[in-house]
């Protein structure tokens, strides 16, 4: 079983773009890793990776952090009513919900085949919202 890791990738360049990704539809994603795009509302895309044309920079107005591992959904589960179950939310899946009271974009993008989420609420919620993941993982061996 994989370990349960949270990372910290806030600094991460993060965009928001408004055209060019009309193949990503609200709710999905596309790429992996550095280079990834998704979207949660219809006409609205967020773009990981290097900045496109016409685009507002998110890096400073979202944190993100990646939560991998076999319990990272029932993690997050602890914190949100969103059902994360492989079936309703595949890698490749996007939703915007709240975690622990806070508006915020959860991506699935698995790593090496160990399920993995993106989750990135406002950056004025990032230590209330590490807290929190941290204090709910602790009992499944959070790291």
């Amino acid at each position: 079983m994989a370990e349960l890791t949270l990372t910290d990738l806030s600094s991460t360049p993060k965009w928001r773009v408004f055209a060019g990704h009309e193949d990503v539809r609200p709710g999905t994603s596309k790429g992996s890793g550095d280079n990834l795009v998704w979207s949660v509302s219809p006409g609205e895309w967020t773009v990981l990776g290097d900045q496109p044309d016409g685009v507002v920079d998110l890096t400073h107005v979202r944190s993100m952090f990646r939560l991998t591992g076999a319990d990272a959904a029932h993690l997050i589960n602890r914190l949100c009513a969103l059902d994360l179950s492989a079936d309703m939310f595949p890698s490749g899946a996007a939703a915007r919900s709240l975690v622990a009271g806070v508006a915020t974009e959860i991506v699935r993008d698995d790593l090496d085949g160990a399920p993995s989420y993106l989750l990135l609420p406002s950056s004025s919620f990032k230590t209330y919202m590490l807290e929190v993941v941290r204090d709910a993982g602790a009992e499944l061996g959070l790291v």
